[in-house]
């Protein structure tokens, strides 16, 4: 009997399907394990991508802040003690107390203004400031306004205190300026005698670091950096940048009347020519950032030591936070200016 030319073709076709019919149970395990530990690979990749992605963005926040606020310092410091084009010679130096919502310290005679700068140390108390973050430092800048206005813009319900001088030469020599928030109260002359000279209104604000952002019921703990102003009979408190987590100062005291720092300390010297507020020149700020949440992966935000300068050295906790260290010099180019050209 003849074989069908066929029956090889068969043949095979049954041996293929034979091992076509599936896999072993090994065979399925095997394959599900290397699936997951690739799947396991690709996760951890994507967690680890996204944590650091997380933490560049927050080095970029933190950077971004101290900036921020080394350029805000900078332009309020410059301005310190601008009190108009009149002439200072002669002039007495106050120290008014920043929380007092009732301004002081100006007076025709003697002549008298405000220090364009007090610092106030860890351990110096401000009652206005009950917020403030236990150790660090503050600053009570104090300038006048560069824009003028006339008195009779000011309206009789005004609060904001002004300051006019005199610059008519029939003027009383006793009423060399007025400090006052009451618009009729203006009424020194300009230059040419004939109508009453414009007036600038007096700025006095304080910077400081606060343990909180939005305190109370409901607020965060999140260190920021804020600013109380005097505005009209009110003190009124804005942050200015969450994350700062330390502030200090070092003063730049003149000490022969040149304008330059001869000496910087970090507060009023007991005695001798850097005993005055007056005789600052130049003000160092060294200040911490923190990062807002904590970072993400270890060993990015262990215990640090900063040096600050002549602060000397600040120890942050290990807390899960990342911080990073800024110092300034800043001129304060009103006083500084003034002696310079003596």
């Amino acid at each position: 009997m003849r074989t069908p030319l066929f029956a090889p073709l068969f043949w095979a076709h049954r041996r293929l399907r034979a091992h076509q019919l599936g896999v072993t149970l090994i065979e399925l395990m095997v394959g599900m394990a290397l699936g997951l530990f690739i799947l396991a690979a690709l996760l951890s990749l994507f967690v680890d991508a996204s944590a650091q992605s997380q933490n560049l963005a927050r080095s970029g926040t933190q950077i971004e802040n101290g900036r921020y606020v080394s350029e805000l310092l900078r332009d309020d410091l410059r301005m310190a003690g601008f009190f108009g084009e009149t002439s200072l010679a002669g002039v007495s130096y106050s120290l008014p107390d920043p929380c007092a919502t009732v301004p002081t310290g100006w007076s025709a005679a003697p002549f008298t203004v405000p220090a364009p700068i007090q610092g106030y140390g860890p351990s110096d108390t401000l009652t206005c400031l009950t917020d403030r973050k236990a150790g660090t430092a503050a600053v009570a800048v104090r300038r006048l306004e560069v824009g003028q206005v006339s008195p009779a813009s000011l309206t009789g319900m005004n609060t904001q205190y002004h300051v006019q001088y005199s610059y008519c030469t029939q003027d009383a020599a006793a009423s060399r300026l007025v400090f006052a928030a009451d618009p009729t109260l203006f009424v020194l002359r300009n230059r040419a005698c004939t109508t009453t000279n414009s007036v600038r209104a007096y700025v006095s604000r304080v910077y400081y670091v606060a343990t909180c952002n939005r305190c109370g019921v409901g607020g965060d703990t999140i260190p920021t950096l804020k600013r109380v102003d005097l505005v009209g009979d009110r003190l009124i408190l804005t942050p200015i940048a969450d994350g700062i987590d330390d502030l200090r100062f070092e003063y730049g005291f003149d000490l022969d009347n040149n304008g330059s720092a001869d000496q910087y300390q970090t507060g009023l010297s007991p005695t001798g020519a850097a005993s005055s507020w007056a005789n600052v020149m130049t003000l160092k700020a060294h200040f911490i950032t923190r990062s807002v949440d904590k970072a993400t992966g270890g060993g990015l935000a262990t215990a640090q030591t900063f040096t600050l300068g002549g602060v000397g050295e600040v120890n942050t906790a290990s807390d899960g936070y990342t911080r990073r260290a800024y110092s300034s010099v800043f001129q304060i180019v009103n006083p500084s200016g003034a002696r310079e050209v003596q």
